[in-house]
């Protein structure tokens, strides 16, 4: 269910917030398509950071891997990265399905170590939005939702917070679709 509690904006001021208060960046200076590496100079353990405050805020799992290595672990080793820790052919169109713009100059060949240039706001916005699409139309009461503090999703009635899939579920569920849709994976 797409949900509407939370908005798009919401989401991506939230992600500017968690990269200002991880880098200390002046959070007016944050553009959507930034690279969180090349334009921001986000670190490795920066992401971590960011991570655990968009989860925070949000009440959410964000996911631990990549979706690369989801492909891997699902349909096998060398479907998304060579042998020579290369983005392959397949590994190229998964990560412009899942990123869209942010991938759309990629080619085959890509040094894995170079993706995480692809991530911006915006990709992170993505991310937290397709977890908090994943609510149920009705909580386990049966009442309607409602953002506490216009960013956790909670049941109206108890409180209770929505319980949702980690970002690692919501990803491998959106490759087993494209798998279905698409047989990129098929051998």
């Amino acid at each position: 269910m797409s949900q509407d509690l939370v908005s798009d904006d919401t989401i991506l001021e939230e992600v500017k917030k968690a990269i200002a208060h991880t880098t200390g960046i002046d959070e007016e200076t944050i553009e959507p398509d930034s690279s969180l590496v090349d334009d921001l100079g986000v670190l490795s353990l920066d992401f971590l950071d960011v991570n655990f405050r968009l989860e925070q805020v949000f009440g959410i799992k964000m996911a631990r891997n990549f979706v690369l290595e989801h492909a891997e672990e699902m349909f096998g080793e060398g479907v998304a990265i060579n042998e020579e820790s290369e983005v392959t052919e397949t590994g190229v169109e998964v990560l412009k399905l899942r990123l869209n713009e942010a991938a759309a100059d990629l080619e085959p060949g890509i040094p894995v170590d170079e993706l995480p240039a692809l991530v911006t706001p915006k990709t992170l916005a993505g991310a937290v939005r397709d977890v908090l699409n994943c609510l149920p139309e009705k909580s386990p009461a049966g009442a309607d939702w409602r953002a506490e503090d216009g960013t956790r999703i909670v049941c109206a009635q108890t409180n209770e917070p929505a319980a949702l899939p980690s970002g690692d579920d919501v990803v491998q569920n959106w490759l087993n679709r494209v798998q279905e849709e698409k047989g990129l994976f098929s051998s």
